[in-house]
């Protein structure tokens, strides 16, 4: 389904969002760096299916829990 969204909408980047609730390790990170292993995993797969890079990553519910990976690029 997202990655008829993807084509359908034009996406250039993709937002995650809720993070810490898959991965509750994840909760309030702000870099790409400390995520565990299986948090990362899952968003390379994710970016990797739907062919659009993932740039924004919320991982909490404060205003700064987030995850800017527009810099990578």
């Amino acid at each position: 389904m997202a990655k008829r969204a993807m084509r359908l909408n034009g996406a250039t980047q993709v937002a995650v969002t809720k993070l810490d609730a898959l991965y509750p390790s994840c909760s309030g990170l702000r870099t790409y760096e400390k995520l565990p292993h299986e948090a990362k995993q899952f968003l390379d797969n994710l970016e990797a299916e739907v062919k659009v890079p993932i740039t924004l990553i919320g991982t909490g519910p404060d205003t700064f829990d987030i995850i800017d990976r527009t810099l990578r690029r």
